[in-house]
């Protein structure tokens, strides 16, 4: 299963420069102290400039956001891709794969998202909404697999319930500055959700990748 991409907001390299600098900006100082003012000067432009791209700044909010889901489910399919067919080894790859959405290039958007959200009008939520839950049904499919492999001993739902704010606020505790240390967290929270030591997670891993 692969996630269905949103359409990119980034169609120009101006438009690209807005997203970026908003999110920066708005994650370093939230969205009602960030004013239009502040993203166009980020650019060396003028507020009026923003205009010509994004209606308002609501829109080029929902555009942050949506780059941030569409850039993540692109890392998510690459990651799922390189993944070994086995449930252990998907997911691995889908954990260090969001520590590296959350860590890496898109920290900042991911920070919008996750903290902005709800200042979303109902409309934009409910186009956003989709991809957000498609990500979570194959999360729920990739647990279940591992109850039938008989790797988790928890209801399904409740380890998707723990596992997501896991990842998402590694932020707050995790120095994570290479891919070797995110990789090390990614087999670190799978064996927390699995209930295992790390070097037993990783001799199953072995022998899951030896039977296929």
């Amino acid at each position: 299963m692969s996630l269905a991409p949103l359409r990119t907001y980034a169609d120009t390299p101006r438009i690209a420069e807005f997203i970026d600098a908003a999110s920066r900006l708005i994650a370093q100082q939230g969205y009602d102290r960030t004013s239009v003012r502040d993203i166009a000067q980020a650019i060396n432009l003028t507020s009026g400039t923003m205009f010509y791209h994004f209606k308002t700044k609501d829109d080029l909010l929902e555009a942050v956001i949506s780059k941030g889901i569409n850039d993540g489910i692109t890392q998510m399919n690459e990651a799922l891709s390189r993944a070994g067919p086995g449930s252990l080894a998907r997911f691995l790859a889908l954990v260090t794969a969001h520590i590296g959405v959350v860590h890496g290039e898109l920290r900042h958007v991911h920070r919008v998202w996750i903290r902005e959200w709800d200042r979303l009008g109902a409309e934009a939520r409910l186009r956003l909404r989709p991809p957000a839950e498609q990500y979570r049904a194959l999360l729920d499919n990739l647990l279940l697999s591992l109850t039938e492999d008989g790797h988790l001993q928890t209801d399904p739902a409740t380890a998707r319930h723990l596992l997501l704010p896991a990842l998402n606020w590694t932020t707050a505790w995790a120095d994570l500055p290479d891919e070797r240390s995110r990789a090390l967290l990614g087999e670190q929270i799978c064996a927390a959700i699995l209930n295992k030591p790390v070097e037993t997670f990783r001799a199953l891993l072995r022998k899951e990748s030896e039977a296929s």
